[in-house]
């Protein structure tokens, strides 16, 4: 803004005098014209264009049906009317930036609206189980949850396990990980350390677009503490699930595909519409179909 106005004043002191009369712009078009240089000078600076050697603000004048010398002219009428302030001009400018901000809030809101929405419908459990004890060695075989076929997208891993308050083996852990396509390899660790009593876990992964993940794994047993004999842990794990996510502009995507195929009128009801707007104009009467009868 600043430059902006200083460039504007000092195309006002090189301003030599004409043979032709002035128009002097009205404050809310100056308002508007404010907006629009305001804008361009964001973009050029955004671009790295070098302003003070680019006429930009002419064209902004010609859209408005006025040239520099009138917008010149209008700066100086500012310093000959008493009732007038070139900070009414900004306010207003500013009012300008403050309405589109809010429509693009708007905008935006509605988009993310979309998006969950969206995400919400193409959410899939993808691993569930509602109870595992672990009481002895043959149990420990269930404390290891796989989902295979990972696809590019979220995966929010829930649950909630208790350990038994006759286990004393510290230092227990789960783990959450990735294992990659055609190998053994662990990547993306996650996890905590297993205490005592009642516990949540939460945790998300997200597979990325082009990473070689095959599968993901929830590990409550051989989560790489390393002894001779690892003794068999006494716990609860229940409520176990993996919710999938697709990313977002598949999960768009997918509604819209799902939109299309929803007929909200029947044919029958779109010609008697139809029939019914023609009348409402003055044509021919419309048949018994709904149709207008041929002349």
């Amino acid at each position: 803004m600043k430059r902006l106005v200083t460039i504007l004043f000092v195309a006002l002191a090189l301003a030599t005098a004409g043979c032709r009369r002035y128009k002097v712009i009205p404050d809310r078009t100056l308002g508007e014209i404010f907006h629009d240089a305001m804008l361009t000078n964001a973009y050029a600076d955004n671009q790295g264009l070098n302003v003070d050697s680019l006429n930009i603000y002419e064209p902004i004048f010609a859209r408005y049906g006025y040239t520099t010398a009138d917008v010149q002219y209008t700066l100086e009428e500012f310093s000959r009317r008493k009732s007038a302030h070139l900070s009414d001009v900004a306010e207003y400018m500013i009012l300008l930036f403050d309405r589109e901000a809010a429509e693009l809030n708007r905008q935006v809101a509605i988009l993310d609206t979309i998006d969950n929405v969206a995400k919400r419908r193409a959410m899939r459990t993808v691993l569930h189980d509602t109870m595992v004890r672990v009481s002895k060695a043959a149990d420990t075989a269930r404390m290891r949850f796989v989902v295979d076929g990972v696809r590019t997208g979220e995966y929010s891993v829930r649950a909630t396990y208790s350990l038994d308050s006759l286990d004393k083996v510290g230092g227990r852990r789960y783990r959450v990980y990735w294992i990659c396509d055609d190998s053994t390899e662990r990547i993306g660790f996650g996890g905590a350390l297993i205490k005592g009593g009642e516990r949540s876990l939460r945790h998300t992964m997200v597979a990325k677009d082009g990473e070689p993940k095959a599968q993901l794994v929830i590990d409550f047993y051989n989560s790489g503490v390393r002894r001779v004999s690892q003794p068999v842990p006494r716990m609860t794990i229940k409520d176990i699930e993996v919710i999938y996510t697709p990313p977002a502009e598949d999960c768009v995507d997918d509604l819209y595909r799902e939109q299309l195929d929803l007929r909200i009128f029947s044919d029958s009801m779109v010609r008697m519409i139809e029939g019914d707007r023609i009348a409402s104009r003055g044509g021919a009467q419309a048949g018994p179909d709904g149709a207008a009868p041929e002349s």
